[in-house]
């Protein structure tokens, strides 16, 4: 998860460069790469699904704050451990999902229909491969606040 951060960060630094270099050669040579907008916004997309996981690790998503700190320790263990089911649940089946559609594209060799005209299933592939992650990331939950909730028991 923490190389799919650092791997974030580089797309960052790559999409400003592109964009710094489109806006200079623009400026002062008047010319522009049709390319790099395409290449930037494909960026974008990697960006989100690199990062998407490592917010679950950093428990950076949003949440009902206000619900969940009303309720006791134990309470508050069980909801994450059904928000951490529901969660690997929907990100199984849209990996599922999204692995048939990328061969599916594969398959039928679609292209984008833009300057670059990249396989579509190498764009689409992005969106599998993100939420295998972010599976594998609930089920760490999961099992975490299962541990938890064992520990509170048994401390008892």
């Amino acid at each position: 998860m923490n190389f799919m951060a650092v791997l974030g960060r580089i797309v960052i630094v790559i999409i400003s460069l592109l964009i710094i270099i489109d806006i200079v050669s623009s400026k002062f040579f008047s010319y522009q790469f049709p390319w790099i907008l395409e290449v930037s916004e494909y960026l974008l997309v990697l960006l989100t699904f690199l990062g998407v996981a490592w917010l679950l690790k950093e428990d950076g998503h949003i949440k009902l704050d206000l619900l969940i700190n009303r309720l006791g320790e134990k309470n508050r263990i069980r909801i994450e451990i059904l928000n951490s089911c529901i969660g690997a649940l929907i990100s199984l089946v849209i990996t599922v999902y999204g692995l048939l559609a990328t061969w599916n594209l594969y398959m039928r060799d679609i292209k984008t229909e833009t300057i670059l005209e990249i396989p579509r299933s190498l764009l689409i592939v992005l969106i599998p491969i993100g939420f295998l992650f972010v599976f594998i990331q609930f089920i760490r939950n999961l099992l975490s606040a299962i541990n938890k909730l064992k520990f509170r028991t048994e401390k008892r």
